[in-house]
């Protein structure tokens, strides 16, 4: 095995993570759902750092890596909100952004028909680890002790500003692109 490969095992490990993290939640296993959760998250900083540090990127995995990133999100905030850990608004917010950013990729390749350099904002990393940050503490209000709720509520209303946030500049920012790229 060739060792560029590892950043994309990591990634299909992340995803088969995915089943298992669900079903310990859906048994009320709230530790090995919590535990689970983190070596998720430790495998996708890993990949990234193994991919940027010794220049092992691909494009299976420039590809495979967010759709892993937002499929974890997705099942986590939803799986939160089935539960009660999280207010369904949220859950929606973060749908609304992460589909309206997939829709303008399509769109991008069906009208543009030009590789766009799609790459992560500052605002959207932030945005990544602050909902990370969410799901891990609502996981271990569940598996350990309780948190108080004003740092949970805290932490809703802060990854719902950076999700706006980024939600906005990603619209304007590709808005603009996209008319640029059309005009010539």
């Amino acid at each position: 095995m060739m060792l560029r490969q590892i950043p994309n095992l990591l990634t299909l490990a992340r995803l088969v993570f995915i089943a298992p993290f669900l079903l310990f939640l859906y048994q009320h296993q709230y530790i090995y759902a919590f535990y689970i959760f983190l070596l998720a998250g430790f495998t996708d900083g890993l990949d990234g750092w193994l991919a940027r540090s010794f220049n092992w990127q691909s494009a299976f995995g420039s590809f495979v890596d967010p759709v892993a990133d937002k499929l974890l999100i997705a099942s986590s905030f939803i799986s939160l909100a089935c539960i009660g850990s999280l207010p369904w608004w949220i859950v929606m917010l973060v749908f609304l952004r992460d589909m309206t950013i997939s829709i303008g990729v399509l769109a991008w390749y069906w009208l543009i028909r030009r590789k766009p350099n799609f790459k992560p904002t500052y605002l959207s990393k932030i945005n990544t680890v602050l909902q990370l940050a969410l799901v891990t503490m609502c996981l271990f209000n569940l598996a350990f002790l309780t948190i108080d709720q004003n740092w949970v509520t805290a932490l809703i209303i802060l990854t719902a500003i950076t999700t706006t946030s980024s939600y906005v500049d990603y619209a304007w920012t590709w808005g603009k692109k996209a008319c640029a790229n059309a005009e010539t």
